[in-house]
């Protein structure tokens, strides 16, 4: 079947985060559709409006949108029906529902959820953890980690660490080096929730091979060679298995899927405590 082509309309009277990310999960449920995203963001004024709406003349398709301002929401509505554009407002029945169950009316201030609050500052805290305990730096400062992400080269451990930031979790990361001990000491009196993460050694080999590439690196012969790495995976576990930590195979996981996993057993730890 051939894949139709779907132009996207969102728009957001804010960063457009919101409703991009609700149209790209719906969207991949429909693999025979390519979708051409339109990104409307910070749409407030009467002049983002006509830009949005010759936009919709060149290119109709759907809209989506994340509008707080009723009268916005009219004119966007009301055109869109005009020009024959099917539109929805994404934050429409989670709005309605919550109003409902609380009984209370909202706030409509665009941007509310990117407010400079304690959480925003604790994210951007994370985030600095995160880069300033990559890769093995500062492991005398782990105290201050919520957890430790372990592995061998690429694995996925870096962007898992920083999307776990971005959740707010302080995630270091330390990657497993053939013929270098791991250096327990660092977790000695810590009580720090330690993860493993794996990968198939062939899946591995052929990551590296890529990574060498794009380096142009000749000289490291056995970063790719397939039985290394099978060893270096075999050592990785029995280390994982000798400390009791949970493993993740990250093989065909993104790092979304990655993190979730990490975060459940995360919570689950963190009920024993």
């Amino acid at each position: 079947m051939p894949q139709q082509t779907l132009h996207i309309h969102l728009v957001s009277d804010s960063t457009g985060e919101t409703v991009q990310q609700v149209a790209r999960a719906c969207l991949a449920q429909f693999t025979d559709v390519k979708p051409v995203e339109h990104v409307w963001t910070l749409v407030r004024t009467k002049a983002h409006l006509e830009a949005l709406f010759a936009g919709l003349e060149r290119h109709p398709g759907i809209l989506l949108m994340s509008i707080i301002d009723q009268d916005l929401r009219t004119t966007i509505e009301s055109v869109c029906s005009t020009k024959g554009v099917p539109s929805v407002s994404v934050l429409d029945p989670v709005v309605n529902l919550l109003t409902t169950v609380l009984g209370q009316t909202i706030t409509n201030l665009p941007g509310s959820q990117r407010r400079l609050d304690t959480a925003y500052f604790a994210r951007m805290a994370a985030v600095d953890f995160a880069v300033s305990h990559d890769d093995g730096m500062n492991m005398g400062d782990l105290k201050k980690a919520d957890m430790l992400i372990v592995g061998v080269s690429r694995t996925s451990k870096t962007p898992t660490s920083m999307y776990l930031a971005h959740r707010g979790y302080k995630a270091a990361n330390y990657a497993l080096v053939p013929q270098v001990p791991f250096p327990q000491h660092y977790l000695d009196g810590l009580n720090l929730f330690v993860v493993g993460l794996t990968n198939d050694p062939k899946r591995l080999s052929q990551i590296r091979r890529t990574r060498q590439a794009a380096m142009m690196d000749r000289t490291n012969d056995s970063y790719a060679d397939i039985e290394k790495i099978t060893e270096e995976v075999r050592n990785a576990r029995r280390l994982f298995n000798n400390n009791g930590w949970p493993v993740i195979d990250v093989t065909r996981r993104s790092v979304e899927e990655t993190a979730a996993g990490i975060l459940q057993y995360y919570n689950n730890w963190c009920e024993r405590q």
